[in-house]
């Protein structure tokens, strides 16, 4: 029997599943030569384009929780190493109108993939009805936490 299934430590598990995750996610990167902030960057970057949203820069920084030139230095290192392309906008030359390429069209894809891997095995071996359950518990405590 495993011997962490007698530890009743919220933090022993919250802690060692984030730390797996994060480290499955590095090595699914690793390749690309991309750091997980340009990775989830690239992953805002793609919503907002797939809801046709106009990209500025302040709601980016919202949601990453990132300052105005820490979103300015991921922009250009995703542009750098060909992720993204960024021109000047159409309507004021101020503005920079960004494009996902192929290349970080390919990373999402794989990024995409690795999620629902690590979905599927975190929830390997549970009843349709502890699934729902643990959906419900993770909606709970992260609505506990605020996150936005």
């Amino acid at each position: 029997m495993d011997t962490h299934m007698n530890n009743n430590s919220y933090e022993f598990y919250l802690r060692s599943i984030v730390h797996a995750m994060k480290q499955m996610l590095d090595n699914k990167l690793l390749p690309y030569d991309i750091t997980n902030q340009q990775a989830r960057l690239l992953g805002d970057l793609d919503q907002r384009l797939r809801r046709e949203e106009e990209i500025v820069q302040k709601d980016l920084e919202r949601s990453m929780k990132l300052r105005g030139p820490s979103i300015t230095s991921l922009l250009q290192g995703l542009e750098r190493k060909g992720f993204i392309s960024r021109s000047t906008g159409n309507e004021d030359g101020r503005t920079k109108q960004v494009d996902i390429t192929e290349k970080g069209r390919a990373l999402i894809e794989e990024v995409e993939s690795s999620f629902k891997e690590l979905e599927q095995l975190l929830v390997e071996g549970m009843s349709e009805e502890e699934k729902t359950a643990y959906l419900r518990f993770l909606r709970i405590s992260f609505h506990n936490l605020k996150i936005e």
